[in-house]
């Protein structure tokens, strides 16, 4: 794969990002043509700078495929870019870190998910969603770009979350249609616990 953003994932604040940008190392030290990066106001600028923080948090070397710093990324944008929505517009608006959105290395946006939608209601879900709209006129003039909203809670019927979808991303989405098999909604599965019986561990 070429440098350039694939997925970009948005959480509504840095300690969300930093959770889940650990899972994330775990599955992709398996991975190592995918790169990944955190971008939140903690990111440090220089290569080493983060590899001096980095080593001081985990106390070992970064994974090849982790880009740790606003330098690395700004050079050869992550395939899988981590951020919140406060730094996504300064992203937005700096020109170092255009190439994200029109440099050589952009023109594969696939994917656009938001973590957590729920809290994305009232006046801050307006204001974040004129956010997303800003940015996919910059990397989506097509509309082919898919959005994903993730959420334990939203909504207490389906036309309920496909109006929420459809005014958060601007996309079209197929959730309160009745056919189970066309609908743009995956629900939890409850995983079935065997039956067991407790005492003292062997």
């Amino acid at each position: 794969l070429s440098p350039g953003v694939r997925a970009l994932i948005l959480y509504p604040m840095n300690a969300l990002a930093n959770d889940q940008v650990a899972r994330i190392r775990d599955i992709l030290a398996n991975y190592p043509d995918i790169t990944f990066g955190r971008y939140t106001g903690e990111t440090k600028y220089t290569a080493d700078s983060a590899v001096e923080d980095y080593k001081l948090a985990h106390g070992k070397d970064p994974l090849p495929n982790e880009l740790i710093s606003r330098e690395q990324m700004q050079e050869t944008p992550p395939h899988i870019l981590l951020t919140n929505f406060a730094m996504l517009e300064y992203l937005l608006l700096r020109p170092a870190d255009s190439e994200f959105f029109d440099g050589a290395h952009s023109g594969h946006w696939k994917f656009i998910i938001s973590d957590e939608a729920h809290v994305y209601d009232g006046a801050y879900g307006t204001e974040v969603g004129m956010l997303l709209r800003k940015l996919r006129e910059r990397v989506d003039p097509s509309g082919s770009i898919q959005t994903i909203g993730t959420t334990a809670t939203i909504g207490d019927n389906d036309q309920e979350i496909q109006n929420f979808a459809t005014n958060f991303f601007s996309n079209e989405f197929n959730i309160a249609d009745t056919d189970q098999d066309s609908k743009d909604l995956v629900r939890p599965t409850r995983k079935k616990i065997e039956g067991a019986t407790w005492g003292p561990v062997p």
